[in-house]
């Protein structure tokens, strides 16, 4: 696999950091190059100094088609040396699909940073994204630590990259995300737009390599970027336990903690935030912020309107502020009631498959670490028996 002709590109909205993609394998995606773009007044983030943004994502392509990766450029010494000698071998643990493949370069480089520093964190309003704003720019002090960009990234979250809708749900989230940010901060934060096509690699990968696509899009903007914050999902605990259960599943319960500090540069520091806590210990930090009360939204694909409270995250979330006695403290936005009316369902299910999952798990210690009274496993088997009954005549009756 080769990359090569690193360059800047503009359309009437963005500039593009560009790189020409071939390869001798019959791949899935259309495409011939790879691209991260900034809206135009922000072109000053990119640089074409290095390849570095570009060792991430085609490194996982390359090992997942069996082919060797050549960079027709030059690298941070640093980045290059960890990811031969450390990352690629967490990678290959991770998944039985990729193989040991060899790194080419052109040479090392550093990339010469900008004078304005940006210390930066994903935004989506969800707990895990909040904790880390909340600890980092609400409370933090030291300029060297403290959040000053907020980034929103078009790379695989928001849906396929081919259909049109995936890039309007981008911009309606970004035009969301922007408008809460206005009741944060007063100027001192600064939100940023990225685009790009990485999204169009991740069908064949089975979104396995889905966090590769941030690393991709953070290092492209390393001229600008000295810190990034990549929330977890995980506590080191919750790694220590589950995280076997995520291999081939998901890169970032599976390696997070451990891998990205080896995905540093002189110039760039990407952490990897939140394993100090599980998502209750989050929840409950955030609960009292008035920005998190008004703004949380863990509803997948809700865009416009508040959280259904009915979902699978909106279920998991509730419970957590259901255990601190926090419900009425977000009620503009989730649907406090809805969820009230399956409250004692949900909780059944908890106490039944608690020991299943590390989310299950430790939203069960929680409501018993807040004295919270649950069903007996008993209890819960008999009153979940009559909804499995309906569940079972609703499949039958769906097959005939």
């Amino acid at each position: 696999m080769r990359i090569s002709n690193i360059r800047i590109e503009e359309t009437d909205e963005w500039a593009r950091l560009v790189v020409d993609i071939d390869s001798d394998s019959k791949r899935y995606d259309k495409e011939s190059t790879i691209w991260i773009g900034v809206e135009k007044d922000n072109r000053w983030m990119l640089s074409k100094e290095t390849y570095n943004c570009f060792l991430f994502l085609p490194l996982y392509m390359a090992m997942y088609y069996h082919e060797n990766l050549h960079i027709s450029g030059k690298v941070s010494k640093q980045l290059y040396r960890n990811i031969n000698d450390y990352l690629k071998p967490i990678m290959l643990s991770f998944s039985k699909k990729l193989s040991d493949q060899k790194i080419e370069v052109d040479g090392f480089e550093e990339v010469t940073p900008s004078d304005k520093v940006i210390i930066g964190t994903g935004i989506s309003c969800g707990v895990d994204c909040l904790q880390t704003v909340y600890q980092y720019y609400e409370k933090e002090k030291d300029p060297d630590y403290r959040i000053n960009g907020l980034f929103m990234l078009n790379c695989g979250w928001h849906g396929d990259y081919y259909e049109n809708k995936t890039y309007k749900l981008f911009m309606d989230r970004s035009a969301k995300n922007t408008a809460a940010l206005k009741k944060l901060g007063g100027g001192e934060i600064t939100p940023y737009l990225v685009d790009s096509n990485l999204h169009a690699f991740l069908p064949l990968l089975d979104d396995q390599a889905s966090f590769f696509c941030i690393y991709t899009c953070v290092f492209a903007l390393e001229k600008a970027i000295r810190r990034y914050y990549i929330s977890s999902s995980y506590s080191y605990t919750q790694m220590i336990n589950y995280g076997k259960r995520s291999r081939e599943k998901d890169w970032s319960e599976y390696a997070d903690p451990y891998a990205i500090p080896l995905m540093n540069s002189t110039t760039l520091t990407i952490v990897s935030d939140g394993c100090q806590y599980n998502r209750s210990q989050k929840m409950e930090l955030i609960s009292d912020w008035p920005f998190a009360q008004k703004s949380l939204n863990v509803c997948s694909g809700n865009v416009d309107s508040g959280n259904c409270g009915i979902c699978a995250k909106c279920i998991r979330t509730l419970q957590e502020i259901e255990a601190i006695d926090k419900l009425d403290s977000f009620s503009t936005v989730f649907d406090i009631e809805a969820y009230k009316e399956i409250s004692m369902l949900q909780k059944c299910k908890l106490v039944v498959a608690h020991k299943h999952g590390g989310f299950t798990e430790e939203n069960y210690e929680f409501f018993i670490e807040k004295g919270k009274k649950m069903p007996s496993l008993l209890y819960a088997e008999a009153y979940l028996f009559p909804h499995r009954v309906k569940k079972v005549i609703r499949r039958i009756i769906g097959k005939k």
